[in-house]
């Protein structure tokens, strides 16, 4: 077990842009010069909430100077993609891990809605009055009327324009 530094905080760096099928032995190469706590038990993968690599991992390492020594691989290559380094914590760590991946808590009551095909100059005002359900349809499905009488629904996408 590892004491950490003051409050716990650990000696933790967040990796973000790995390529998707990134192994362990791959990051613990990229890492060559640092030393990873427990080796590549102390890489710790981030997964999508569908259970796919998200291509973001944390690596717990055994002390400061070796955190220092990961930090200078920001922006080194791995394959075709180059991969930032940051500076983490056990706390973030461990919040990221508990909230996602295929054994995150449900969200389907979080409060959180993803929108996607945004227009690039989209303002928040734009999407405030798009669900007030005054939009003026230039970001909706072309001015549906459709009323679900059970209040659930299923939006479909790419179906042949025949379909019925």
């Amino acid at each position: 077990m590892m004491l950490g530094t003051e409050g716990g905080e650990g000696f933790v760096v967040k990796v973000r842009g790995l390529p998707w099928s990134c192994s362990a032995d791959e990051v613990q190469r990229f890492f060559s010069d640092c030393k990873i706590q427990n080796g590549a038990q102390g890489i710790r993968f981030i997964y999508t909430r569908e259970g796919r690599p998200s291509g973001e991992a944390f690596v717990e390492l055994e002390s400061e100077d070796e955190v220092k020594l990961a930090l200078k691989k920001d922006r080194e290559t791995m394959g075709h993609r180059y991969v930032e380094v940051f500076k983490s914590n056990n706390v973030e760590m461990d919040w990221v891990l508990k909230h996602t991946g295929p054994n995150s808590p449900d969200t389907a009551n979080d409060g959180f809605v993803r929108l996607r095909g945004l227009p690039f100059g989209c303002s928040k005002e734009e999407i405030v009055q798009f669900f007030s359900g005054m939009s003026d349809h230039r970001y909706g499905d072309g001015g549906s009327t459709f009323q679900s009488t059970t209040g659930h629904c299923v939006h479909m996408r790419g179906l042949p324009y025949r379909a019925t």
